[in-house]
């Protein structure tokens, strides 16, 4: 059982009102509402609010409104299924020339490109390592320049790509 504390938030404000308190969690919602000229308030402005809302006219739906909503979701569908099979497409694509270009190559002619590669990379795995064992000490000594740096270079990207995001849509259906 939860004892009330300071003031009703707004949803038991609203349980109030339509009576549908818990007794589990919604003890001494009634007797502080009665008592607090804040609570009773909040509930007369929920009140108010629902008698407002009563008050508004519902509009009438057009009679196809049901057959353009489905229409809509069935574009969006097929939209995303064209995506899909365009990228598996592509995907698969990507696959069978990677598995031709290796059964071109055979097991000999890969063999060599793979030795040819690794031999090209050494050097740079070299300097990978070196550049790594000084890496920690110089971003320690250089970090508040870093990250200065690093901001001046990301607001223009960021601005940019704010730039191409479109804009929200309010699109009725």
């Amino acid at each position: 059982m939860t004892t009330l504390r300071g003031h009703l938030t707004d949803e038991q404000a609203q349980r109030l009102l339509e009576e549908l308190l818990d007794p589990a969690t919604d003890a001494g919602v009634a007797q502080h509402a009665a008592g607090c000229l804040e609570c009773r308030a909040l509930v007369d402005s929920f009140r108010q609010l629902d008698d407002a809302l009563d008050g508004l006219e519902v509009p009438e739906l057009p009679a196809d409104f049901t057959a353009q909503v489905m229409a809509r979701i069935d574009d969006a569908e097929r939209a995303a299924e064209r995506e899909r099979r365009w990228a598996f497409g592509l995907a698969a694509a990507v696959v069978l020339v990677a598995g031709v270009a290796v059964v071109a190559a055979g097991a000999t002619g890969l063999g060599n490109t793979v030795s040819a590669l690794s031999e090209r990379l050494d050097p740079v795995g070299r300097a990978l390592r070196v550049g790594l064992g000084v890496l920690p000490g110089l971003v320690s000594a250089l970090r508040l320049q870093l990250l200065l740096v690093t901001t001046a270079l990301s607001l223009p990207i960021f601005y940019g790509l704010a730039r191409l995001m479109p804009a929200a849509r309010t699109e009725s259906i």
